[in-house]
């Protein structure tokens, strides 16, 4: 799972192993280790909403929805999930394309990219 955090939006993109466990165990998650301590992101089946608990944060999204995304085309999603300070958090859960460029990184797990011509 790639994360991306930029003001009030996150962005989540899975790759194909990322996709099998959701689907299977309807959660999925990463940890990224700063020092000794650990930054935690899951993305579970549940009532749509988002929770931060000390180095943990949880996006909940419906299962329907979950099952809908993992079985079809459908490159992603997008939530609005509202703060208790009235602002917005912008969500997008998608999936994980090839870059059009090389990079020095393994992408062996990511979808082809359907704006790449073979």
């Amino acid at each position: 799972m790639k994360i991306r955090i930029r003001g009030n939006s996150i962005r989540y993109r899975l790759d194909k192993k990322d996709i099998e466990i959701l689907q299977v165990e309807q959660q999925v998650s990463e940890t990224t280790t700063i020092g000794v301590a650990a930054l935690h992101f899951t993305i579970t089946a549940g009532e749509p909403s988002i929770k931060l608990e000390q180095t943990t944060i949880t996006l909940f999204v419906p299962a329907q929805q979950l099952k809908n995304w993992i079985l079809t085309e459908q490159v992603g999603f997008s939530m609005e999930l509202p703060n208790p300070d009235n602002s917005t958090l912008q969500i997008l859960v998608e999936k994980d394309f090839k870059c059009l460029t090389e990079r020095n990184e393994d992408e062996s797990m990511a979808f082809d990219n359907p704006t790449k011509s073979c």
